[in-house]
Order: C-alpha cells, then sequence, then structure tokens
C-alpha cells in the first residue's frame, strides 16, 4: 500500500501514539482489501459507538486511543449508541452497562467527535462533499 511521507511519518509514530494506533488499523484494513493508497475525506462518520457491539475490549482500546492523543482532523459525527442517554434506567439498562456506555460517548468526545449519536449524519451538518 503506498502511503504519502506524511502518512508515513504517522504510521511511524511521528504525530503521536493514538494517531499511529489509527493509521496502524486504516493501513491493515486497506491491505486486508487490496488498497492502493488512502484517499483524502473532509468529514467522517464513527460506527463502533455502542457498548453492545465494542464491548470492554472496543472501550479499552478508545480509553488507549484517547492517552495517545488521538484527535480527529476532519469534522466526524458519532453513530448510535445503545441506550438513551438520559432515560436509560426507565429503559431497564443495567447502570453498569449505561456507565461504560456514556464513558465511551465522554471518550470519542474528547477525541473532536460530535456525539451526534445519530444514523443520519447529514441531518446534523455532516453532508459528504
Amino acid at each position: 500500500m503506498d502511503l504519502t511521507r506524511e502518512e508515513q511519518a504517522i504510521l511511524d509514530g511521528e504525530s503521536g501514539e493514538g494517531a499511529q494506533k489509527a493509521m496502524e488499523l486504516v493501513v491493515a484494513l486497506g491491505k486486508i482489501y487490496k488498497a492502493e493508497g488512502l484517499v483524502d475525506i473532509t468529514s467522517a462518520h464513527l460506527s463502533g459507538a455502542s457498548y453492545k457491539t465494542i464491548g470492554d475490549g472496543g472501550l479499552l482500546y478508545l480509553e488507549d486511543m484517547v492517552k495517545g492523543g488521538a484527535k480527529v482532523k476532519v469534522p466526524s459525527t458519532l453513530n448510535p449508541i445503545g441506550m438513551d442517554r438520559t432515560r436509560w434506567a426507565e429503559m431497564h439498562i443495567s447502570e453498569d452497562f449505561a456507565k461504560k456506555q456514556l464513558r465511551i460517548v465522554e471518550l470519542y468526545g474528547s477525541m473532536g467527535i460530535k456525539t451526534t449519536c445519530s444514523c443520519t449524519p447529514y441531518t446534523g451538518g455532516n453532508v459528504p462533499k
């Protein structure tokens, strides 16, 4: 997979551990799909927001990303989560699940991601160009 000098520098850790981990993941996926290289983007929408789908492993990964200084470089929004953020108790969601879910949202927010928790990012202004 061909990387630009800037992309290679990120992969080599020159932009911090969080950016390096993100680039390692992107490059690994690119190799799996036999991508020739990366493409520039102007916005992003992230999935993997529900504790039910990412579990403790995903939560730990996000903690590591934040500790490594990971920040988004383009306007980014977040997919739906595994519960209502304010009425989770009324919906019989356990306190343990809710705490972990809210921590996931907090971690994404600390990386600069707009925590819209919506599957329609374009309604909040995140429109592909």
